[in-house]
């Protein structure tokens, strides 16, 4: 722990040889209601594992250890029904719900398709759980179920597909059909938002995005180089188109934070993979800036100047904080407020650290995010 300047900053360590991603397609660091640290770390060699990880009390490390995800007959499974000793489990996201951690847990497996299945699951005191989706989820497979956000209410933000074709199609015919659902869940109770991605939730308020593909709702997997991709918001279940965009974080006032594209997509791919005519095109799916849409929708640039940049926490107070890069290409955590745009970097700060992206801000203005202490790769609680 370290104190300067009234500033206050805990240091929590990662493994060696894993960090957390500054740019994550969601906030690959949350905090809990009793203030527990739970990240999505990767590792920082060619090897692409990838670990959940939470902090104790006294910042000890806990890595996730994730059960057998339930991927679709005949995928990932062998003949008797077990997990297949050659299918690794991983974790691909973390929320935060109240006081508990859910993790989505995924595994890779082959097969006359190939691709990734998903599973929520619930990281209890000491292990992961089955989190079994309420009856009110028509889910129609367990598939592939992600886990994006939740308040501190208990509430969860849940993205599924419905079909159990979602992870490994490309539908260019008839996408609508294939276009994920998005529920808000609490207590086995659910609120049915329709067909979209949600990644936030705030009491009544929601908000995640929307993709299009000819002019209809878009499945979210392997075609997303050439979707339109719309920010949404919701209050109860009734939803508002916001523009192009992602929207990542939400207020109790419906202040709503995210970026004019998808963070950490691709920008542009040369493939022929897309087109009839199998000639090589170029996709792009484009470069995120940092926006903030206030209660009556009116889109706000909060890091104008910077060439890439990524809204992903707001408190209650309308503070933001997220990512955004230099002309060098290296990612600064910035914090957003009365219109007052702030690096980290920038501020009075103990010697040794560079804060590369806050995720998360509390009510209090607490920030949470990646950075390094003497260039070792290091989670950050920021207090002033």
């Amino acid at each position: 722990m370290f104190i300067f300047a009234a500033v206050l900053i805990r240091a929590l360590a990662l493994p060696p040889g894993f960090t957390v991603d500054p740019e994550g397609q969601t906030p690959n660091l949350v905090v809990t209601a009793n203030h527990t640290v739970a990240a999505l770390a990767q590792s920082t060699d060619r090897t692409f594992q990838f670990r959940a990880i939470r902090w104790d009390e006294d910042g000890r490390p806990q890595s996730f250890t994730g059960l057998d995800v339930m991927t679709a007959p005949g995928y990932g499974r062998n003949k008797s029904g077990n997990q297949d000793p050659n299918y690794r489990v991983e974790s691909a996201g973390v929320a935060s719900a109240g006081r508990q951690i859910f993790v989505t847990a995924s595994t890779n497996w082959s097969g006359a398709y190939s691709g990734t299945s998903y599973e929520v699951q619930r990281w209890g005191l000491y292990s992961a759980a089955r989190w079994p989706l309420p009856s009110c989820v028509d889910s129609g497979s367990s598939e592939d179920q992600h886990a994006y956000g939740g308040d501190s209410d208990g509430r969860v933000a849940i993205t599924i597909d419905r079909t159990g074709a979602g992870s490994f199609q490309v539908m260019s015919d008839s996408p609508e059909i294939f276009a994920p659902y998005a529920y808000i869940v609490r207590d086995g109770a659910c609120r049915n938002l329709g067909r979209a991605v949600v990644q936030t939730v705030r009491g009544q308020w929601a908000a995640g995005y929307r993709g299009y593909l000819n002019a209809k709702l878009a499945p979210d997997n392997l075609n997303t180089l050439v979707q339109r991709f719309v920010a949404v918001r919701w209050y109860g279940t009734r939803l508002r188109e916001l523009g192009p965009g992602d929207a990542l974080a939400i207020n109790h006032n419906g202040l709503t934070a995210g970026a004019d594209a998808v963070p950490a997509r691709k920008e542009c791919e040369t493939t022929n993979f897309y087109s009839t005519d199998r000639t090589g095109h170029t996709y792009c799916s484009g470069i995120p800036h940092a926006f903030v849409w206030d209660a009556n929708g009116r889109r706000i640039a909060i890091a104008p100047d910077s060439p890439r940049s990524v809204a992903y926490g707001v408190n209650d107070a309308g503070t933001v904080v997220g990512m955004l890069t230099g002309r060098n290409g290296r990612h600064f955590a910035f914090r957003w407020r009365n219109g007052l745009l702030q690096r980290l970097d920038d501020l009075p700060h103990p010697p040794g650290w560079r804060f590369e992206s806050a995720y998360a801000v509390g009510n209090d203005g607490t920030i949470a995010g990646i950075g390094t202490l003497f260039n070792v790769p290091t989670v950050f609680i920021w207090q002033q």
